[in-house]
């Protein structure tokens, strides 16, 4: 019986793992909402290394393609194309940066400066 439990809990416990632990281009990519502090900003990650940026404040709303770079295991910076939120800490050079993470290893979000206060945008599961 211990044996038959063994050989369940190793494959289930092995997936989940190689899940939570891909942090490539390729499962970072995606859709990411962000909405707090009068903005609004939806960020498209493309596994190509460019983005596509939306954000509304005031009003208005403008749009930007830039690319990103993951570093590190999950940390992210991306070109200068990109908008600051509210909130956001630059690099030292003015260069946007964060960091992924996935709750329960399978649901990624990305933050961004000033780690971990700074704001936070949730990957959108569905198109």
């Amino acid at each position: 019986m211990k044996v038959v439990l063994l050989l369940l809990v190793l494959p289930i416990a092995w997936g989940w793992y190689v899940v939570a632990a891909d942090y490539d281009y390729s499962a970072l990519s995606g859709t990411y909402v962000f909405s707090g502090g009068g903005e609004k900003c939806i960020l498209r990650l493309e596994p190509n290394e460019t983005f596509t940026q939306i954000l509304s404040r005031d009003g208005k709303t403008s749009s930007v393609q830039g690319s990103w770079h993951r570093y590190g295991e999950a940390h992210v910076s991306f070109s200068a194309e990109f908008i600051p939120l509210v909130g956001e800490d630059l690099k030292p050079l003015g260069a946007p940066h964060g960091q992924f993470d996935k709750t329960f290893g399978f649901f990624p979000s990305l933050t961004l400066a000033p780690l971990p206060d700074g704001p936070t945008f949730r990957k959108k599961l569905f198109r």
